[in-house]
């Protein structure tokens, strides 16, 4: 391969480095990052163990849950799983630096056709720099469709500044596999396009961008439209569960209940001071002359940073969340910055020599590399909590305790009753390791339940965490439910160990303890 060829492809460099970044982490813990995996890898083994259903028999029994959630990432965990043969909480694990690797690559890979190959190497690197790669490197399925926007968002620009279509039916494709995979990040490509449309129809005044957008939307709704047909023809009744389904995902996709909004600090902390940087003085430089790709560009970072501020307008939206969207175009705009500062040190004789700007990019290069292996290095990056008026709780990874209580259920717990939990996050992992169904209302339940009504829910076994005790004068035994961010925790006003007895209803006993939980089993013949 010649050194142009080489060259021509040097955007490929960042993704190499993101991914031996992402191999630090990888290998240094058991379980894959994330709280979130653990539920995701919980629907790839029931895709597996059921096919394609609408229904998680794990959670909520003995109804289940539904599963507002697309499946080409629990499709791909279970393929891949089934067909290497690799437990799925590994084959998460390894995912890792492959996620991390790819949505640098496509970044990049776009920085480079808007703006050349030093500012694709550059945006690269530069999103290494940024403290969100602590969040790139997740195996979850927001990151797997974080490899298909910006290549979409490319594709429809091209769509536009070319006048061929074929460069939008091919973004439409990409929404489309975002739009299976995550809830959000069809919703955030679907608000840049129609932006950008708007922005063109306007300065232009040209309609002709109607038909791009239509075409954008075309591969969409004629598959649509086509599936849902031949649904309605050959099976009405899956059709009416898609329909309901499909409402349902897409009102969990934008219904929010909190706000989480962050200072100007936090995000310069968050998104990297090497980016805004960059992302300034390439801002600079597009103003001296302002193409339409500049445009693009501009209206992608609005249009994100309104969305990370959506509360403005009366929308509840988790700020942190939306960062990594807003991260891959100002990387973009901050690679063409620093390629700016790298072809105007010609201009001044003392660096004008190759060598030294040469050497000024190696150096950038560098510094973004090693705050990424900051990143990745602190021990933060691999514990997930949940923190309530009485404390924090660790979620993920598994502790010792939840994993030996997983292993005690699946050498001996009925897989026909269900198990009402203290704590949901340790039932969430209950179930997917054991699968063991989770009961849910576990405040209906207490010592004076009577028997019937177990046997009613079909509820086999209660699991207490000992940890969630909270100090109180009260000389009887007291549980609170107290809410956190991911779901409902039940705290006792007393240590769990010692009343147990009190706690529990005469005709449940104690089968198990470790040194966090306490799982009793409630006898009765089903009828």
């Amino acid at each position: 391969m010649d050194l142009k060829r080489i060259c021509s492809i040097s955007f490929i460099i960042p993704a190499i480095a993101i991914f031996i970044i992402a191999l630090i982490p990888t290998l240094k813990y058991q379980w894959p990052l994330s709280w979130d995996i653990i539920y995701h890898v919980q629907y790839a083994k029931i895709y597996s163990q059921h096919g394609f259903v609408l229904v998680n028999p794990l959670l909520n029994a003995p109804i289940g849950q539904n599963i507002n959630y697309p499946p080409l990432f629990h499709f791909l965990i279970a393929g891949l799983g089934t067909l290497l043969k690799i437990d799925y909480f590994q084959l998460a694990k390894f995912m890792q630096p492959f996620l991390a690797m790819f949505i640098v690559l496509s970044a990049s890979y776009v920085a480079n056709k808007f703006y050349g190959k030093i500012a694709g190497i550059s945006a690269g690197f530069l999103i290494i720099s940024s403290y969100l790669i602590s969040r790139i490197i997740l195996p979850i399925p927001e990151n797997l469709a974080l490899i298909f926007l910006p290549l979409a968002v490319y594709f429809y620009y091209r769509s536009i500044d070319e006048g061929i279509l074929k460069y939008a039916l091919i973004a439409g494709f990409l929404f489309i596999l975002t739009l299976l995979t995550h809830l959000v990040a069809p919703e955030v490509l679907f608000l840049v396009i129609t932006a950008f449309t708007i922005i063109t129809l306007i300065l232009n005044r040209n309609i002709s961008v109607l038909k791009n957008y239509g075409v954008f939307l075309s591969f969409f709704i004629i598959l649509l439209v086509v599936g849902l047909i031949s649904l309605l023809l050959l099976k009405p009744d899956f059709f009416n569960s898609i329909l309901h389904q499909g409402l349902a995902l897409i009102s969990s996709g934008i219904r929010l209940n909190y706000n989480q909004p962050m200072s100007a600090l936090a995000y310069i902390k968050n998104i990297g001071l090497l980016v805004i940087l960059f992302a300034v003085i390439g801002g600079i430089f597009t103003l001296k002359k302002m193409e339409r790709k500049h445009i693009f560009i501009f209206i992608w970072i609005l249009t994100m940073f309104l969305l990370s501020n959506a509360y403005w307008f009366g929308i509840n939206t988790v700020t942190y969340r939306v960062l990594i969207y807003l991260l891959i175009p100002l990387s973009i705009l901050g690679g063409f910055g620093l390629s700016q500062v790298y072809y105007k040190l010609k201009d001044y004789n003392i660096f004008s020599s190759k060598s030294f700007r040469s050497l000024f990019l190696i150096g950038i290069f560098a510094l973004s590399t090693f705050l990424g292996i900051l990143t990745v290095e602190d021990p933060a990056i691999a514990t997930f909590g949940s923190t309530t008026k009485f404390g924090y709780i660790q979620i993920s990874p598994p502790s010792d305790s939840e994993i030996d209580i997983a292993k005690w259920f699946n050498e001996n717990g009925n897989k026909s009753r269900s198990v009402l939990a203290s704590n949901i996050y340790a039932g969430y992992f209950l179930a997917t390791e054991s699968g063991m169904p989770i009961h849910y209302k576990f405040e209906n339940f207490n010592k004076s339940t009577p028997k019937s009504v177990f046997e009613k829910e079909k509820i086999g076994y209660i699991v207490y965490d000992k940890r969630l005790t909270f100090t109180s004068e009260n000389k009887t035994i007291e549980m609170k439910l107290v809410y956190s961010l991911f779901g409902p925790l039940y705290y006792f006003n007393k240590d769990i160990h010692i009343h147990i007895n009190e706690i529990i209803p005469d005709y449940a006993k104690v089968v198990y303890e470790n040194s966090d939980f306490i799982i009793c089993k409630i006898e009765y013949t089903v009828k």
